[in-house]
Order: structure tokens, then sequence, then C-alpha cells
């Protein structure tokens, strides 16, 4: 008779005890219960998604297909399925996702939607041939977990402040930048949720549409048939939006498209992979948008990225530690009520036993000034445009950061390995 653990399915009655943190099932189980590649498959992906995955990875190595879960941005191994029983997973998973089954040497992309506990969950899969097999990397987007509200993004209150006035301009250019998997999408949905009131007409050029958003027009870019992003641009600029999101500015027809659009009465809201907020400023000219023409259209940059949040359930207050000698240059940025509460989580059934569950997003806002569109408009490099921000009271992403772990939300160890310049600030 098998045991069956909290967060696992159908464990051996040694295995119960065994789980790492941050392991959900032990993969090695489902052969050796002989369960069918669908069952494998079902019950890999409704665990992943229970526990709030945001990617289940079916790798092939030598000794067989590794699993993997990525659990608030951090992988988590579980455990090998045989070789055969692995192939057998992977014919399932193309043909419910529609990909050429007998194509074995072309990387292949595909779509799946299921229901799970009444829920609709997206999946985009992708497949990679590689020397030990197909490896097939899978995203799950959960509609109803991963649309937030922009002040559940982890946005301090005088940021709250600064990211209203942005979007309430009734025109000009928003970017959102960060690196792959910093929660870009995330924010711009947020702010188009806050901007959708019914008095303006919000559309979308995305690639692909992740959520369905209730009073926004959303299009998708099909390169099969050649509708690409500045195509859909053109056309939507036809019919009169007042708010146009773009999933990435990617090739110079685009940039220059959005640039116009943002200075001819649209508020036009895009992502950009730069590192840091000026530096999304210097892609746009990069790509040959004209200076000029960002300077006059740019309203301000959103940059950020993800760090783990503290567990509710299981977290306990540090009162005394060396780390708050470490925070105490952005003590002065704490509400005068507030009181420094370095923090730390000490693994409980919620968070998997890793003192962590879900993630916060660290936000550095840059906003527009006169002084910041000359410096645009003259081309200058971005290190002095980003000192200018920062001489103006800018809240870096580091000291975001710093805050976070003095609110007690998340920690010291979490802000250094997803924060490079976190004791500097610098970009």
């Amino acid at each position: 008779m098998l045991a069956t653990a909290p967060g696992s399915v159908m464990l051996r009655p040694q295995a119960a005890t065994t789980l790492r943190p941050g392991q959900l099932f032990i993969a090695e189980d489902f052969a050796l219960c002989e369960l069918g590649a669908p069952e494998i498959w079902d019950r890999m992906i409704s665990i992943a998604v229970r526990e709030q995955a945001s990617d289940l990875h079916l790798t092939y190595q030598s000794e067989g297909m590794r699993i993997g879960v990525r659990l608030d941005g951090r992988m988590h191994d579980q455990g090998v399925l045989p070789a055969e029983v692995g192939q057998r997973v992977t014919n399932h998973v193309k043909v419910l996702s529609r990909m050429e089954l007998s194509e074995r040497r072309k990387p292949q992309d595909g779509r799946l939607t299921l229901d799970i506990d009444g829920r609709p969950i997206d999946l985009r899969i992708s497949l990679l041939p590689t020397s030990h097999g197909e490896d097939i990397a899978v995203r799950v987007l959960d509609r109803e977990s991963s649309l937030l509200s922009v002040d559940r993004l982890g946005v301090s209150g005088c940021q709250l402040g600064e990211i209203d006035a942005l979007i309430n301009a009734p025109s000009g250019l928003i970017l959102v930048t960060g690196s792959t998997g910093a929660g870009k999408s995330t924010t711009l949905y947020a702010l188009l949720q806050r901007l959708t009131d019914g008095s303006r007409k919000c559309v979308t050029i995305e690639d692909p549409i992740e959520y369905d958003l209730p009073g926004v027009n959303q299009a998708q870019v099909n390169h099969k048939i050649g509708v690409d992003w500045s195509m859909l641009m053109r056309s939507v600029l036809r019919h009169d939006p007042n708010v146009i999101m773009l999933g990435e500015i990617r090739d110079p027809e685009t940039a220059s498209a959005a640039v116009r659009a943002a200075n001819s009465g649209r508020l036009v809201l895009a992502t950009s992979h730069a590192s840091y907020s000026a530096a999304a400023v210097e892609s746009l000219t990069a790509l040959g948008a004209h200076p000029h023409f960002v300077a006059r259209a740019l309203r301000g940059v959103i940059a950020q990225t993800l760090v783990r949040r503290l567990c509710p359930y299981c977290t306990i207050r540090l009162e005394e530690t060396s780390d708050f000698a470490l925070l105490e240059d952005v003590q002065h940025l704490l509400n005068p009520d507030e009181r420094p509460a370095l923090s730390m989580g000490r693994g409980c059934p919620h968070c998997r036993h890793t003192g962590y569950r879900s993630r916060l997003g660290v936000f550095e806002i840059m906003t527009a000034d006169d002084r910041t569109r000359e410096m645009v408009a003259h081309n200058r490099p971005a290190r002095e445009v980003y000192s200018h921000a920062v001489e103006s009271g800018m809240v870096t992403i580091a000291q975001a950061g710093k805050l976070s772990a003095l609110r007690g939300l998340t920690t010291v160890e979490e802000l250094l390995n997803n924060v490079s310049e976190i004791w500097t600030g610098g970009a």
C-alpha cells in the first residue's frame, strides 16, 4: 500500500520523510507504480498548478528524463523517469499540444488549455531536440493567480503614487524593463487593469496573448501568415485607441511607430530587456528611434526584478542581527510609524519547507523631467541619465530591495542573489 504525503502523490512509504525543500513529488514513484503516460502527465501538471509553479521542465539526460519544477523563480529537482517512460510522456505531450509526432529533429512550440480545480490553465509548451532526446519546457499560466492589481505587485506607497501619475497622463511612452522572467508582463497587465475604467479604449499587441482582459481589445502576432508587430501597430493606430500596450519593442520599425504613437496623443506601454531604467531609453535610440522624438514621448520607466517573499505562516522576526547595520542607509525611507523588522522563514508545509511563498516585485521608477528629456534629446549616455534620476530622488532597485527586507517581506540573502548592485545602488 503506497502512502501519500502533503504536496506529493503516491509516494513509497520510506520516501514520505525524504522530500527535500521544494520537492513536490518523486518521479521514480510514477514508474514504480507502472502509471501510464497520460496519468503521469496529469499528476505532474496538476501538482505543479496547485503549488503555483511557473514552469515544468522535462529534460533528457544519460540516466533518463529528469523532472524539474520552477517554484518562486528557483528550480527544484523532482527525480528521474526511465528513458522509455519519458519517451511515452513526450509523445503524449506532443499529441496534446498538436505538435508533429514524427518530427524529432526540429524545435516545436505548442499550446494547451486545461481545466484544473475548475480554473482554466494555459500551458505554453516548447520542445527542443538535444543529444539525449526531446526536452520539454512548460510555462504555466494561471489566469486567476497571475493577474495582480498594481498595489499587490510590491511597489511602496510613494512608488504607487508615481505609477498613478505616469498612467494618468493622456499620452506619452511608459517603458517597463527588466530581465527575462522579471515579471514585466504581470506589471503591464496590472497597469492595464488600472486603466480600464470604461473611459479609454485600450488595445494590446501581444505574442502570445497570455491573459484575457475584460474591456481590452487584444491582438496577437502571427508570423506564419505575415502578421508581425509593425503590421499590427499600423492597423491599431487606425482604430483610434487611447492606450496601446506592446508586449515588446523588438525592431526598429516598431520602436519608431511606438514613439510616433506616443507623440500623437496616445499613451503607449511597452517592455524592454534593459537591465536598469535609463538603459531602456538608450535601447530605443539604439533601435533607431530619433533621440529628439524619444525625449518628447518619454513619460517614465519602471524597472523591476523579483525576489522571493517570506512565507506568512512560518516567518519569525530577528531581533538581533548584524544585517541591520548593512541597511542603515535606507532606514530613513521607512514610514514614521514603521519599525525595522528583519525576518526569516523557518520552513513549513505551506512553503514546501523553503521559508518562502510566492514572489515580490522590487521596483525603481524613473520619471522623466525636463532635464531628463534634454539629456535624452542630446543622446547622453544612460549612466548620466540614471545619475540625474538618483540625484532627483529616485528610489533605486537596490534601495527598494533593502526596504522590502527592513519591512520583513524578504531576506538579505534574496537581495544578494537577485539585485546585482544591492550594496552600491549603482547601475
